[in-house]
């Protein structure tokens, strides 16, 4: 189009001096993203782009996204972040040289704080001092089962107690949060888990006494290990802790202590280990014992 005006234009007395300034490159581009890579983008951080005494001041958008019209020369970027976001590099930097219709790209590197505050609980009920884990996070609830989980990627979370072993998720928002909420967990029923019992003794003990940290007899012990010795012959061999339904939340305190035995003087593999309720179990006892997992059909 500009072709076409420039030859008509001479014509009719245009200058060729003033087609070659209509076709001149535009001032140059400096652009960039702030955010994590790959992730999410810090939206309304402040940039400012400085060439001397001229200083332009935008905010990203909703995907952490800037761009100013620069002069030519070098010019000076520095990034505010939004509330929530912190950045393990520094957040000024020089760019350039740019020249007349140069894009050149800067971009920086922003991490959010996502932290979640809660209460773990078992049947509505805390769980008290066991420890949780959900991505490379890990914590310890307190005597109120509170806890506080940071640095957590965004998404649907898995959030795993390790003692006993149980599962909850949560959704965690792509930016900077802080959240605060109740985790429950569900504890399975026996039969859901495709397991058979192995003719074997049984061992049951009142979930009060491994509450109150009863020290174990020489009976208990010889009939623990046995179970122990049992489920190490064989890959599919599983040991069930398993209380009654109307006991899951007490249960649950007293299976953390079991299992803290089991994978320390037994020598029992955290992943033979499962946790659940079962009608068959004797009231206000937990009951181990051992189980084959069943052959997919």
């Amino acid at each position: 189009m500009l072709a076409q005006w420039c030859s008509l234009g001479q014509t009719e007395g245009v200058s060729l001096l003033l087609c070659l300034l209509l076709a001149a490159p535009t001032d140059a581009i400096v652009e960039g993203r702030v955010g994590e890579p790959g992730g999410s983008g810090a939206a309304f951080a402040q940039v400012r782009l400085a060439q001397g005494d001229r200083l332009q001041v935008v905010r990203t958008g909703a995907e952490g996204k800037f761009r100013f019209r620069a002069l030519a020369g070098m010019s000076t970027l520095t990034v505010t972040l939004p509330q929530g976001w912190t950045s393990p590099e520094a957040l000024s930097r020089t760019v350039g040289p740019a020249f007349r219709g140069d894009v050149i790209h800067a971009d920086f590197v922003a991490v959010p704080r996502r932290v979640l505050h809660g209460r773990l609980l078992v049947a509505g009920v805390p769980l008290p001092e066991v420890e949780l884990s959900a991505g490379a996070a890990s914590a310890v609830t307190d005597a109120q089962g509170m806890f506080a989980l940071e640095s957590l990627p965004p998404g649907a979370l898995e959030i795993r107690v390790q003692a006993p072993p149980l599962l909850a998720r949560v959704d965690v928002p792509a930016g900077a949060a802080e959240l605060s909420r109740d985790v429950g967990v569900e504890v399975p029923d026996f039969a859901s888990l495709h397991l058979t019992p192995v003719p074997q003794a049984t061992d049951a003990r009142p979930i009060a006494d491994w509450i109150a940290g009863k020290p174990l007899s020489r009976l208990e012990i010889s009939r623990l290990e046995r179970l122990a010795a049992l489920v190490g012959l064989d890959p599919v061999f599983r040991l069930a802790m398993v209380v009654p339904p109307a006991d899951a939340a007490r249960g649950a305190q007293a299976a953390a202590r079991l299992q803290r035995y089991l994978t320390g003087p037994a020598l029992v593999p955290r992943e033979r280990l499962v946790f659940a309720v079962g009608e068959f179990a004797q009231p206000r006892s937990l009951q181990l014992l051992l189980a084959r997992a069943q052959e997919p059909r």
